[in-house]
């Protein structure tokens, strides 16, 4: 069983209050726009905030306007949804803070040019999150002495009572962003897949791309759900979206797949969802999770039991909880899956007959 991980408490207070915590170290700037996932994109860099005393893994504070927002400064996305922090990511330009999956609350939106101050809270406050999940991974094929397929990700979904070859999963085959869709590609040609289910792209990023060809043999031939969705299942815009991308899965052919950019978090979910209602266990739905990790960063249960079971509890069980609808992560292991995320498919827009049409679709029954 896994080790609960306490979320990170956020705060907003005036800034009357801000001074009282002192102001050094200290670096000013502004908003400078918000990003596709409703962050605040700032005009200074890690390296700004290294020179003004910041390391990643500290505590710090935000303060926009009359606001003060609390949060970790970290290299990645390391909260749970919804909660605070900033992130110095290494493929971003700059700075930039939010609320992990959800973007900012209103108050702290559209405020382009608007000075932000931030201060030091709590030095190396987070710094055991920071190391436990800091990991980076290589796009770099020639860095890795593993197959093609775990590579790409790419892998069949075998948890619970899902018939053989029946579902996929993998990193993205459209977008070539990490330098893999010629070898996700390459896995849907071999194993044949029917019906992608995209939760990354919108068609103007599809077009945008230079297609690997049995990608775009998919695409052309209109075999591609296009689901886009942030990584939050518990948002309103992701349950309608993926609602319906699900309804429509049972009336395309098999074998299917499911992918985003990395085909972590949000594949991660979806499937889970999928394994779940076909009757997995949650150490199943773990042992795929962990999978993705092992195949990026050869971080698994065996050699990093410690860091697998931060990250199931920061990032998979809160999905797990919101979609069997318990709020104690201590009782996930004794969940009904089958029962329980049949259940969240029909409070959320499902009839009995579209659910039964999609367990029959994944195992195969209905054939």
């Amino acid at each position: 069983m896994f080790l609960t991980f306490a979320g990170l408490l956020t705060v907003m207070v005036a800034c009357d209050d801000a001074d009282k915590a002192g102001n050094e170290p200290m670096i000013k700037g502004k908003i400078v726009s918000y990003n596709e996932f409703g962050a605040a994109m700032l005009d200074f860099t890690a390296a700004d905030m290294s020179a003004a005393g910041f390391t990643l893994g500290d505590v710090i504070s935000i303060t926009v306007d009359d606001h003060e927002v609390i949060m970790p400064y970290y290299d990645g996305y390391y909260t749970r949804n919804g909660e605070y922090l900033c992130v110095a990511y290494p493929s971003y330009p700059s700075i930039c803070f939010t609320a992990n999956n959800i973007g900012l609350p209103p108050e702290l939106s559209g405020l382009e040019g608007h000075e932000v101050v931030v201060r030091m809270k709590e030095k190396g406050g987070k710094l055991d999150v920071q190391q436990a999940l800091s990991m980076t991974y290589s796009n770099d094929r020639s860095k890795y002495d593993i197959s093609d397929d775990e590579f790409a990700n790419a892998r069949a979904v075998c948890a619970g009572n899902i018939a053989s070859g029946r579902l996929h999963r993998s990193s993205s085959p459209f977008s070539n962003e990490i330098n893999r869709s010629s070898y996700v590609s390459a896995y849907l040609e071999r194993v044949q897949v029917k019906t992608v289910l995209n939760l990354a792209d919108t068609e103007e990023k599809i077009l945008s791309y230079d297609l690997p060809p049995y990608s775009r043999l998919l695409w052309e031939g209109g075999n591609v759900i296009l689901c886009p969705l942030k990584s939050d299942p518990t948002a309103d815009d992701y349950n309608n979206r993926l609602i319906e991308a699900l309804k429509q899965l049972p009336s395309r052919p098999a074998p299917y797949h499911v992918h985003c950019v990395e085909g972590k978090d949000r594949t991660g979910y979806v499937c889970a969802l999928l394994e779940g209602l076909c009757g997995a266990t949650y150490d199943e739905i773990v042992a795929d999770y962990l999978k993705t990790y092992d195949n990026y960063y050869q971080i698994n249960p065996d050699n990093n039991p410690d860091v697998c079971n931060t990250l199931v509890s920061l990032r998979l069980n809160p999905c797990l909880m919101y979609y069997a609808g318990v709020s104690d992560e201590a009782l996930l292991p004794d969940v009904d899956y089958a029962s329980a995320f049949a259940n969240y498919l029909l409070t959320h827009g499902m009839t009995q007959q579209q659910v039964d049409a999609l367990v029959d679709a994944l195992t195969g029954s209905g054939i």
